[in-house]
């Protein structure tokens, strides 16, 4: 009966668990690469570069498109463009009235 308790249980007290050898799960630890401020990152194509150049060119023309009219003009011509348009909303009238 002693021999039961011989063998990972403790004869008094709380029970002692085994512990796995840590050096087989070791964590390797990641070096940090230095970055040199004097190189630049840039890996971006020649196409790439073009794209980003015309998308910034046509956000510039929109830009400045939308700021020759007024507010006060850019609502006068929507409420003109819903004056001109089909009133789809409206109910026709059925029945005797």
């Amino acid at each position: 009966m002693s021999d039961a308790y011989d063998y990972g249980v403790a004869r008094s007290g709380p029970l002692k668990l085994v512990k796995k050898k840590k050096d087989i799960f070791k964590k390797k630890k990641k070096t940090k690469k230095e970055i040199n401020p004097d190189i630049p990152k840039e890996r971006r194509t020649d196409a790439e570069k073009r794209h980003d150049d015309m998308q910034m060119k046509r956000k510039m023309e929109r830009i400045e498109k939308m700021a020759e009219k007024s507010y006060r003009d850019r609502v006068k011509d929507f409420n003109e463009k819903l004056e001109r348009a089909p009133e789809h909303n409206d109910m026709p009238k059925v029945g005797p009235g």
